[in-house]
Formats: C-alpha cells, structure tokens, sequence
C-alpha cells in the first residue's frame, strides 16, 4: 500500500497469496469477535528506531513508512485482514452481505465504540469518509471505491451501511484502504482544506478509534503515539509507542545495542549481519521476514502530447529526456541490468531477482514472464538493440547519441539517500550502463526533494520501492493514465492497460480477475515504464531482553513480519518481558491481522509501506 523506503507499516502498504480465495464467491459473511479490556495499566513506552522522517499524519495524503505507520494505529479501515489468507475479516463492520444482483453490499458495523474523543462512532462517519473521498477526488485513497462503478454509499442507520454499485464488483470487501475520520471534526471541511489541511499541526487534534493516538510530534526528531485504553479491539499492553529518528543507521543501531529504543527495520544488511552475529550475547533478536516488497527504478514517460496524460504533463511537462519513451532505449537499458548480481552482493542473498509489479508472494495474482518473454542480463544485446535503434557514439566521447536530436544519452539518476543500499546499487546500475553507452549523473538527495521531483517530473531514472496492498488492485492503479500526478511513478499512459484496470475490478469471479491481472503485468512487463530490480525481505531486529508478545505473532510459520503489519496485532500484544498478558491479546487476535503469517501460501508486505505510497504535498488526483 505505499512506496516503500521499506521498512515497515506504510507501508506497510503487502499481498497475499489468495486473497479472495480462488474459486469462491466474492461474497462472504463472517462473525464478529469481541475484544476485551486489559485489567492492567500499562506504563511501559516501546521506541522503534527510524531513519525516514514523518511529513504529513493527513489520512488522505500520506506517502511513506512512517506516516502509514501512525495512521494505520490511529485510524481504522472499514474491515480488518483474516489472519490466515488475508481475506477481508471484521472489524468497524462486523459482518457483510452481497445482494443476489450483485449491485448492493450491506455492512453491519459495531455499536460499541467510540472515538479517541469519546464520541460515538456510526456508519455516517464512514458514509462521510467514503463520499469525501469521492467528491474530493482524493487520489491516493479513490481507486479503492471504484468511482466508476460506485453509485451510492449510504449510513442507512448508525450500525449499517449500504454501498450500491452500477456493475458488480469485489471492491469493498478487499478491504479498501481508507481511513475512517470522525464526521464531527472534518464534515464541514472543504475539499481544499483536506488537501491542504496539516492535521495535528494546527492544535486539532488526531481523533481515530485505533488502539493508539497521536499525542506528540517534534518534527525531524520524535513521535509519540499515546495508547486508547478504550479501543473495540482490546487495550494495549503497552502504555505509549514512540519513534525516534537517528541521521543513519549504524547511529539506529548502536541505539538498539545500548538499550535506548527497542526494535528497528533495517535497510542496512551489512549492519543486519552484523547483529545476527551478536544477537545471541546482545540480548538482541534477529527476524528475516518475507520479500513481499519490490524495489524499482522509473524511467520518466511524461509525454505532453499523449491524449491519456496531458491533462497533467500538458502543463508539467518536467525536465524528462524524450530518449527514455522510445521503446528500445528502455529495453536496452533492462538487458544491461543483472538482477542476480544485484541479490547476490547489494541485498547480500536477502531477496531474489525482480520480474513482474505483483510480487510472487501473492501467488495466485503473482504473474512469471515464460522463458520467451523474460528479460536477463546480457550487455551484448542490449548494444545491438540501441544499434538497431540507430543510438551510435557519432561524437566519439564514449556515450551514444540521440539520432533524433543528437544530444548525448546521458540520463540525471536520482538515489535515495534514506536507502541504505542506494549508493551502492547505483553504482552497480551506472556500470553496466557504461558499458552500453548510456551516462548517468547520479544524484543522492532525501525523500522530500525526491517527492518534489517526483511530482514536477523532474527526473530521468530514480530508484525507488513498493509496499503493495493484500490485493494486487492498488499496485496496478498506479500505472493508470488518471495516476499521472499521483501515484504513478513514470506517468505511463496506455488507454488498453487503464481498461483492463476497470475490467478486472468487475470481474466475475476470482479466475476471471486472475486472467486479466496477468494481462496487465505482462504489459507493464514488456512496456517497461520502470524495472523491477529485486524482491526484497524484511529486516527486523528487537531486544527480546527486555520485550516479548512479538515472537509469538508468527503462527504457524517464522515467514511474516514482527511489527509492520496491516492490522495493529503486535501493538496489541507486545509487553515487557515477564509481564502476564492481558486477556487483549487472546480476545483481540481472532479479528485483528498479522501482517506475519501465513504457511507456505502467504505474506504480506505491511502498511509499513518500505517507502512511500503516495504522494504529499499535493493532492493525488
């Protein structure tokens, strides 16, 4: 569900292997759980370390790990993830019905909480969520209620809530990410004032009906989340979360090694190994979790003069060179690249090689190019593929020329300086593209500059990761022609990609989405707006001296994350070593998600979104 920086909840925007199981009915009814209320009072602070800064805690706006992070505990979705196929489970709602028409969806929510604030919480508030998505056109949460289709989503009482469609489709039970806000804080809010309004800045303050709230945030430093003794799903154990920021991470670590924060997801796998080494005397505990996550590198495609996408790049044109939206410049520059070089000494085997944008971990969407159509290393032909495209070195100064304009092949390359691994793989992508002719200027520059060039299209080629949702819906509208200016990173236009979009979002059953999802990733596949570099897993390391309730969240398998997940499990259940768990943590598991579990058939990537999943300073329209 978001970019990914990667490490965590935002992010962490992650898939699983069958979401709505294959074969079955899109429709399904569950049965609610009741949480209990802890009897203790919890007075122990969990600090995470962090080296990505929080920008925005606007639920319509947020972008990256951190922001997702807060958001993910202060708010919650209409639904809940199953913690074993991560299939829609309860949660606000209780339990759903589909019509026999197909057209009408009828949501039962609980009538037992309340907000942060202590006002009660009804199905209008999340009418008034839903409708202000739609009419604002706020980008990064649209696509999840199919504003083609939806005809209406209407609070029919303050426990029921009815959402009628023009074709039938799956959409609201997969679950769609968007979090619910109180109608009596935001109902009189503007559209402008939501795309612009800070939150929390201004002294209103941050009211969810998650386990958690927002209480203190020192900008480029510290936040802390202050725990809801009278969350639905059972109170904390723990009294408040905090995060602190750190300029690296070797400084993040030594923090952990000294005992002043608690758990860390790394990028660093040099530092990784490092405490894998030591862990067992440190006190520290190490944890691989799955590569539900990709990282990428965009080529920008923002073509003033195509139809699907000047309604934004007619007037932000950016800074792109045009040699990157001819087909062959692209396929030459995805030969030279050597994925499994890449796994093997940047990831240090942490990962496997990038194909397709539905990460195989969601294996019954996940698409694997056959024999014929799969892309390797091979710098020879990625030469004879820009000799056939007439790219010759006429000035003789070692870099190929542009047959159309003559200027040199030579491309601004943007690296993220939050990644641990960016400078070193950009030097590894700027070699083999020397040798093929094509010049690089890398740049290293922080996220916020990164999202600032990202918007205006100021770019040739960045690197950059993913974090996508349980259900593939997401990661696939983000290369739609109406992204351009919100979530796609290249601005890539194809009228037949942004139909298949829509056809797989009313496809009748499981089988039928299967087939047109893998349509759509072999496009992108063979298109090649920006490469799939790598899969890569989740780093995680905790001080298990003096914590525990996140061990024992990976059931039935050690294959899912400790702490970024999509549902708050482990901030329900994680406690200071040798305290008794409450009676929260058995009542409350049964409906709330794990982001870590799953056998052999799934995982997720968390709302910890690795690194970024939309964008912040305008509106994702």
């Amino acid at each position: 569900m978001r970019k990914v920086q990667k490490g965590l909840l935002v992010a962490v925007s992650g898939f699983i292997t069958m979401i709505l199981a294959a074969g079955g009915a899109w429709a399904q009814s569950t049965t609610p759980s009741s949480g209990a209320t802890s009897s203790a009072a919890p007075t122990s602070t969990f600090i995470e370390g962090t080296i990505n800064d929080m920008r925005t805690v606007n639920p319509w706006k947020a972008l990256e790990t951190p922001e997702y992070e807060v958001l993910s505990l202060n708010f919650d979705l209409l639904e809940n993830f199953d913690k074993n196929n991560l299939s829609a489970a309860p949660g606000l709602a209780t339990d759903w019905t589909q019509s026999e028409d197909g057209l009408t969806w009828t949501f039962n929510l609980r009538s037992d909480v309340t907000w942060q604030d202590g006002e009660p919480f009804t199905a209008d508030d999340v009418a008034f969520t839903y409708n202000k998505t739609l009419e604002c056109k706020l980008g990064n949460s649209l696509d999840y209620l199919v504003p083609d289709f939806t005809d209406s989503i209407t609070a029919t009482s303050p426990t029921q809530l009815v959402w009628t469609t023009k074709v039938g489709t799956s959409a609201p039970i997969r679950p769609p990410w968007v979090y619910i806000a109180p109608e009596h804080i935001w109902g009189t809010t503007s559209c402008d004032q939501i795309k612009k309004e800070p939150f929390f800045e201004d002294g209103k303050p941050m009211v969810g009906t998650g386990p958690f709230q927002l209480t203190e945030w020192n900008k480029g430093e510290d936040w802390t989340m202050t725990a809801n003794p009278n969350y639905w799903g059972g109170a904390p154990q723990i009294q408040q979360f905090k995060v602190v920021r750190y300029d690296n991470s070797e400084a993040m670590v030594n923090a952990l090694k000294n005992g002043e924060i608690d758990y860390v997801n790394l990028g660093s796998v040099d530092l990784f190994d490092q405490l894998v080494a030591s862990g067992a005397e440190s006190g520290i505990t190490t944890h691989v979790g799955p590569a539900v996550s990709f990282g990428q590198m965009s080529m920008n495609m923002c073509d003033p003069t195509a139809a699907d996408a000047a309604k934004y790049c007619a007037s932000n044109p950016g800074t792109g060179s045009p040699a990157l939206r001819d087909p062959a410049v692209r396929q030459a520059i995805n030969w030279a690249i050597d994925r499994q070089t890449i796994v093997d000494k940047v990831l240090a085997g942490y990962g496997s090689p990038g194909t397709t944008i539905v990460p195989p971990f969601a294996s019954f969407y996940h698409y694997e190019p056959t024999a014929e159509e799969a892309v390797g290393f091979d710098i020879a032909k990625a030469n004879q593929i820009l000799d056939d495209a007439g790219y010759a070195d006429t000035d003789n100064d070692g870099t190929r020329n542009d047959p159309k304009t003559g200027d040199n092949l030579e491309f601004r390359f943007i690296l993220r300086s939050e990644s641990d691994i960016g400078a070193r793989l950009g030097e590894y992508i700027s070699g083999w593209l020397k040798q093929i002719g094509i010049a690089t200027k890398s740049e290293v520059v922080g996220d916020g500059k990164l999202v600032s060039a990202w918007y205006a299209n100021d770019y040739d080629l960045y690197i950059w990761g993913w974090g996508p949702d349980p259900d593939p819906d997401f990661i696939l509208s983000t290369f739609t022609a109406n992204q351009c200016g919100g979530w796609s990173d290249t601005c890539y236009s194809n009228p037949a990609y942004d139909q298949l979009y829509k056809d797989q979002q009313t496809a009748p059953t499981p089988e039928d989405r299967q087939a047109i999802i893998y349509q759509m990733q072999q496009m992108i596949y063979n298109d090649m707006p920006e490469i799939v570099l790598y899969y890569d897993k989740a780093l995680e390391a905790y001080d298990s001296t003096n914590w525990e309730g996140l061990e024992d969240n990976i059931s039935p398998t050690p294959e899912g994350f400790l702490w970024g997940q999509y549902t708050p499990y482990s901030a329900l259940t994680v406690r200071p070593r040798g305290t008794a768990a409450s009676t929260t943590s058995s009542s409350s598991s049964s409906t709330l998600l794990i982001v870590g579990i799953l056998g052999a058939i799934i995982v997720v990537v968390g709302i910890v979104m690795i690194a970024r999943r939309g964008k912040s300073d305008e509106d994702l329209a």
